[in-house]
């Protein structure tokens, strides 16, 4: 019978890349990594995995163990839930990742929430990109996250995870509170030609903004390059520049700009929260998730700008 220890070796090089990667993500050292995998190629009588240099691919069949890996533990987790439900009262660690000064406040109220009903449950919160949240909750370094997604609010949900949409907010443009365009009902992409743009480059909603920038035939002059869209508000704010940014993303107290609809442009920001399949049924999980789901049903307020 096959080690369930060895095939989460597997998935971790599968998801990594390569041994050594595999080895720090579990902790492991890359040689023991490189054993486990031999003697799980020796119990499955095939080859799992090419080498070359320090990449390492899967072969099909690799690829075809995994599936079946990810399938075998989100039932062990289902078990596991299973057996811990019988437990007394929501107790316990909750990892939850979270963009600091991204999301709307929908994600503060609803963790909020999750402490009010559950006061014996101890939350704690890490700050994480919405690029790198799934995989956290995928390599086991999160319970839960909750992210943005730009365009559709379900594509196909990784292997190994569960998701909820838990609302949604469409795109504005942010000016400073004295610009010209502040007043406007609406703004076309050809108007902004001659801004100053700030940007998160590395973000979808970046390459993004960048996307509609070149469409509407420029490339746009950068006043700044930020890692968060709540530090480009505040930018706004200040009048250094313009940016594109969710409508219900806060502004900050001391923040006065002005949000437009930007013609043609009907792409939202969906927020998603995110855990491992199986331990969705977990009580502490089951109950996390019920509670910010119970809060994203609440008609959102309005954040001040």
């Amino acid at each position: 019978m096959l080690d369930v220890r060895k095939l989460i070796m597997l998935r971790a090089v599968a998801s990594e890349g390569s041994i050594a990667a595999a080895g720090r993500a579990l902790r492991y050292t890359r040689s023991a990594v490189s054993q486990q995998l031999t003697a799980l190629e020796n119990e499955a009588g095939t080859a799992l995995v090419n080498r070359a240099g320090n990449r390492v691919t899967l072969t099909p069949s690799g690829r075809n163990l995994v599936e079946h890996a990810e399938r075998i533990l989100a039932e062990l987790r289902a078990a596991e839930a299973m057996l811990s439900s019988d437990a007394e009262g929501i107790t316990g660690l909750l990892r939850v990742g979270v963009p600091f000064r991204e999301g709307p406040r929908i994600m503060s109220r609803a963790l909020s929430e999750v402490r009010r009903r559950f006061p014996e449950l101890e939350i704690r919160l890490a700050a994480i990109t919405d690029e790198a949240g799934a995989q956290a909750v995928r390599r086991d370094q999160l319970d839960m996250v909750i992210v943005s997604r730009y365009g559709a609010a379900q594509p196909r949900t990784a292997s190994g995870l569960r998701e909820w949409v838990l609302g949604q907010d469409p795109l504005r443009l942010c000016v400073p509170a004295d610009h010209p365009l502040a007043s406007a009902q609406s703004a076309a992409m050809a108007q902004l030609r001659n801004e100053s743009w700030i940007m998160c480059p590395d973000s979808r909603l970046g390459q993004l903004t960048m996307s509609l920038c070149i469409t509407a035939g420029f490339e746009p002059k950068l006043a700044a390059t930020v890692d968060d869209i709540g530090t480009a508000i505040g930018l706004v704010g200040i009048g250094w520049g313009i940016t594109i940014a969710p409508e219900l993303t806060p502004a900050g107290t001391e923040a006065k700009l002005a949000r437009l609809p930007i013609d043609g442009l009907d792409t939202v920001r969906h927020s998603v929260v995110i855990v491992r399949d199986g331990e969705h049924l977990s009580p502490r999980i089951a109950a996390a998730i019920a509670a910010v789901c119970a809060v994203s049903a609440e008609p959102p307020a309005t954040d001040a700008s």
